[in-house]
């Protein structure tokens, strides 16, 4: 198996294609459609080359963890730092995202992909079987991911892809609806805080679509809900400018918007060609709300021997008319 080699989905609406390196969604496209809606590389092994997380599942634990230190039961964990040391961003270079997943099963609207970790991989405890599935109906991809574990550890697994809905060079004529009155203010390492905040009257109240602004301060968790919702739930919608349609469905309580302010500029890199640079496509990244080992008030992260984590997220695309 080479795990930079793109594994296939359509239906009569969509095209997708999936890495098994990372269980990277690497392309996202209409019928026969040569635009791909999602950031993708004319050279696959760029997804981990640069390291913008493009398309890929990270974690165990997305997001960021203040020094990288989780506590359970008395006893403390160190994941690696690679942020300057300050945090770990989605558990550290060798995360899901940097490795290869098994194929357990592959049909043309179907792919199931798995990965064990060991105990002590990330630096957590637990022997960890992770299982990711993709299913393409129509105009709808699924993504179910489940987890379970021998040990008590922490599991907060979030997809990564970067979203351009129209031809323009950055994201600023998009506009974004996110479904949620409360966000995560953060502090220079932009981590949580631990406040909850109103988005409204701030630069972060998408309560209504509007204009994604160019941005650096738009790299924040919106709070969907206090616990997991037990079926997918409208979470956000993503307009381009030419109607191109995405809307989210997720059963996660939060959801991680980063507007690609620090993506690096780099010419002709793209599948289709293009270049890549700040703000020139948006994460949208249901999970759990970050950091929250550190901050006992948050919706907490912590899975048990027995237990079964699972995360459904739906994204529905319609074309411009």
């Amino acid at each position: 198996m080479n795990p930079l080699a793109p594994l296939h989905l359509s239906s009569d609406h969509l095209h997708v294609s999936i890495l098994p390196r990372g269980a990277t969604l690497a392309a996202v496209r209409f019928g026969q459609d040569q635009r791909n809606l999602v950031i993708g590389f004319a050279d696959t092994q760029d997804h981990l080359a640069v390291p913008i997380y493009a398309g890929a599942l990270v974690g165990p634990i997305a997001n960021r963890i203040k020094d990288g230190l989780v506590d359970l039961g008395g006893t403390r964990h160190q994941m690696a730092r690679n942020e300057g040391g300050r945090t770990a961003l989605h558990s550290g270079p060798d995360g899901l995202h940097a490795q290869d997943w098994d194929i357990l099963a592959h049909a043309h609207d179907h792919l199931d992909l798995a990965i064990t970790l060991k105990d002590g991989d990330q630096g957590l405890p637990g022997r960890r079987q992770i299982t990711a599935t993709y299913r393409l109906k129509g105009d709808c991809l699924t993504l179910d991911l489940s987890a379970t574990t021998d040990r008590p550890t922490p599991m907060n697994i979030a997809a990564h892809p970067y979203w351009r809905l129209d031809e323009h060079p950055d994201i600023s004529g998009q506009k974004l609806q996110v479904m949620a009155t409360h966000y995560l203010p953060t502090d220079a390492d932009n981590l949580p805080t631990g406040q909850v905040a109103p988005v409204a009257n701030t630069g972060f109240d998408f309560t209504t679509p509007r204009l994604v602004p160019l941005t650096p301060a738009l790299d924040v968790n919106f709070c969907l809900a206090t616990v997991d919702r037990p079926t997918p739930l409208r979470s956000a919608q993503l307009t381009g400018q030419d109607g191109t349609r995405l809307v989210i469905a997720t059963t996660a309580p939060g959801l991680q918007v980063y507007n690609g302010a620090f993506i690096p500029a780099l010419n002709g890199c793209r599948d289709d060609g293009g270049d890549l640079g700040p703000y020139a496509a948006i994460a949208l990244e249901p999970q759990g709300w970050p950091n929250a080992p550190h901050h006992p008030g948050f919706p907490q992260i912590t899975l048990y021997p027995g237990q079964i984590w699972r995360q459904i997220t739906t994204y529905r695309l319609t074309p411009a008319l």
